[in-house]
């Protein structure tokens, strides 16, 4: 029992010093609020030691309820002519009438999902805590589990092993050398990799723990995977053989990476904390770190080419029509927190976030409008259904706005006893 308390006291360590991960929604909670979130954090893992019966949501199937769509849903997108919406619980539902009703796939787990993403009009990703990354091949109706964070710990622990024996190894290059400068930088590099190895030892330990963010795919085999402490995947195989990929990124501190999106004709780009834009030229092979606008954290980025929006805290946007070599602030009359985007077929923008706030662009990213939706609280993520309406998921789950921003009054549906 000593060693299980041992274990829960580094995990609220943990938890303090990095609070923002457990959500892809984030908020700054005051001091007396956090404190009470620490305890509630105790009392759950005490619960959960006692709980004999306990099982692993990672291999625990969501349960079918005709609730989902009023459930915590953190993502959503566009198949053709479908609409797919992935959340806690392991929730996904789907609609085929532009979100008017919706119906619930059967999924293997029962963690948190926080993103999804298609590369053809039936073979998609989903992401989400611990490390979890699901496959489906039927545009969303059924899913399969490729990855989890047993098996991300096991190749984080290897490619920072392998990386470490490179840092001494030219450490001791830079000695021979004896330049100063040199030997400095070896010394650096070899404690970052140093600390890299013993926080994904300790990972491992821990078990299943950091969340995937976000996911990307250009085609049905090549895609990105990303999220909390900088984690960062890749796979050239459909997902059959996930590589960690977090040391080809600029990202020394292991920020957390909020999103990821195809920016131009063959580059990547990934936003997160701190401010933190990378840019990959190559597909993702090398990453470099440009010049950020905001030293506030971003937690999405829309592209359409090489035009670019990037937004995150206190409702901080930011337009570039060059790629990010350049960037123009766009004023949104609001400081509620932004956290995702859609480019409708009309090339303007619709933009959601914390308290119900909707932001309104024209084609230019220009001429903001801010309306909050009356009843809402955080908004997560947002697509255009086919028939023009924009679709908001968040906290309360599935709403359908106009083009002008104003809910659409009804009832939106969930067929019962999909499976």
């Amino acid at each position: 029992m000593l060693a299980a308390f041992k274990k829960i006291i580094k995990n609220l360590e943990r938890y303090m010093r990095f609070p923002s991960i457990r959500m892809r929604i984030v908020t700054v909670a005051p001091p007396k609020i956090f404190v009470k979130s620490a305890l509630l954090v105790i009392s759950l893992m005490f619960t959960t030691l006692a709980q004999s019966a306990w099982q692993d949501p990672l291999v625990t199937p969501a349960l079918s309820t005709d609730r989902a769509h009023e459930s915590l849903l953190l993502d959503i997108t566009r198949v053709g002519s479908r609409l797919i919406a992935v959340g806690a619980h392991g929730h996904i539902v789907y609609s085929d009438d532009s979100g008017k009703s919706w119906s619930q796939s059967r999924t293997p787990s029962s963690v948190t999902l926080t993103a999804v993403y298609f590369a053809s009009a039936t073979k998609g990703w989903a992401v989400g805590h611990d490390g979890l990354i699901l496959h489906s091949e039927d545009a969303g109706e059924t899913w399969v589990k490729q990855f989890d964070g047993y098996l991300a710990n096991t190749a984080i622990v290897k490619g920072a092993s392998e990386n470490k024996d490179k840092a001494i190894a030219a450490l001791t290059e830079a000695e021979k050398s004896g330049d100063a400068t040199e030997i400095d930088n070896a010394e650096m590099f070899l404690e970052n990799i140093t600390y890299a190895l013993e926080d994904a030892q300790y990972d491992q330990e821990s078990g299943s723990t950091k969340p995937f963010l976000d996911v990307w795919f250009y085609d049905a085999n090549i895609g990105f995977a990303v999220g909390a402490y900088g984690m960062a995947f890749h796979t050239t195989d459909g997902g059959k053989n996930w590589i960690d990929w977090s040391s080809h990124l600029d990202n020394n501190d292991r920020l957390h990476i909020n999103g990821i999106a195809m920016v131009g004709a063959r580059s990547l780009m990934v936003v997160g904390e701190q401010g933190l834009i990378l840019r990959s030229d190559d597909m993702g092979e090398n990453w470099r770190a440009i010049p950020s606008p905001y030293e506030g954290s971003f937690f999405g980025l829309s592209a359409q080419r090489d035009n670019v929006l990037v937004f995150g805290l206190r409702g901080n946007l930011y337009h570039s029509v060059d790629g990010g070599i350049q960037w123009q602030k766009v004023y949104t009359n609001s400081e509620q927190t932004l956290m995702a985007g859609v480019t409708k077929t009309n090339k303007s923008h619709v933009l959601v976030g914390n308290g119900g706030s909707v932001v309104l662009l024209n084609r230019r990213s220009e001429d903001a409008k801010s309306i909050i939706l009356p009843g809402r609280t955080t908004s997560a993520s947002v697509a255009q259904a086919p028939d023009g309406t924009i679709v908001i998921v968040g906290e309360a789950g599935i709403e359908r706005i106009n083009t002008k921003g104003l809910v659409i009054d009804e009832t939106i549906t969930m067929a019962e006893g999909n499976f």
